[in-house]
């Protein structure tokens, strides 16, 4: 038999768990019983650490029937009174954090098996939600400056290529008794002091930017290559040609791409699909 649970929350609370379940594709009563079952085991005898006067949302859910075993037994041992109170406290606890660390507390069981792996050195075999599987050396799980999610630093052994791959794509981890050794320090050493999602290091671009794309590529830090060298409106980038498509699509017009001339060529053919649609 399960609980029903309902509490009220603050909006912007009660809108985070609401986006989570999209972005970390999880059910909402799943989410909430994980929440629940991951906090008791942690010291709960802070209380009343968040406090909000704003626009309330209700949200509800069924404990299920694994975390209802103990509910009542724990409530007593705690002195829990107020049961929306406890539920309230977490859930804003849980809300209150960062999203790269809502996505680990998430993925807590994958997380801890590839920092296994890493520590032991020991090739990993990854499971996507699509089923695709691949095999890796792992080497960090790292995160930019300024995005909001976690990736994978690894050696892709099929492809033969450095990897970055999202964590919350991972479905499962098996650990290979496989030991590999450190394929190039410099490089991963590298990737830990200045993490980069798209592995742009040694790669460059050149482009030039009118007047407004100058002032874009000052304003908009997400995903800015660094810059290698300014020659009056042309600039020599240190970035990979996927975080070039990434980063300057925004730009239109206010960007030309001069080199490389495939890159070039992919800008030219989408600016071309796009004239030919708004000729309709």
């Amino acid at each position: 038999m399960e609980k029903k649970i309902r509490i009220t929350l603050p909006k912007k609370i009660a809108e985070i768990l609401e986006n989570d379940t999209e972005e970390f594709f999880i059910k909402k009563n799943t989410l909430l019983n994980y929440i629940y079952a991951e906090k008791i085991k942690e010291d709960r005898r802070k209380k009343n650490l968040y406090t909000y006067k704003e626009e309330t949302s209700i949200i509800q859910f069924n404990l299920n029937k694994k975390n209802l075993e103990g509910y009542y037994n724990y409530l007593e041992e705690n002195n829990i009174q107020n049961e929306s109170e406890f539920f309230r406290e977490i859930l804003i606890e849980y809300a209150s954090q960062s999203k790269k660390k809502r996505e680990c507390f998430l993925f807590r069981e994958i997380v801890e098996r590839i920092n296994h792996s890493i520590k032991e050195k020991k090739i990993i075999r990854i499971v996507f939600r699509d089923e695709k599987k691949i095999e890796v050396e792992p080497y960090l799980i790292e995160s930019s400056k300024l995005e909001v999610m976690n990736y994978l630093f690894c050696y892709n052994l099929r492809e033969s290529k450095w990897r970055n791959y999202k964590i919350k794509y991972i479905k499962s981890i098996y650990i290979k008794n496989l030991s590999f050794k450190l394929r190039d320090k410099k490089f991963v050493d590298k990737m830990k002091d200045n993490f980069d999602p798209f592995i742009s290091f040694g790669q460059y671009i050149e482009i030039k930017l009118t007047m407004v794309g100058q002032k874009m590529f000052n304003e908009i830090e997400t995903n800015r290559p660094q810059v290698i060298k300014i020659d009056g409106d042309k600039y020599i980038l240190e970035c990979s040609q996927e975080k070039a498509k990434r980063y300057f699509s925004f730009f239109l017009d206010e960007v030309e791409v001069l080199e490389p001339q495939d890159l070039r060529a992919w800008f030219k053919e989408k600016y071309k699909k796009a004239w030919i649609k708004y000729q309709e």
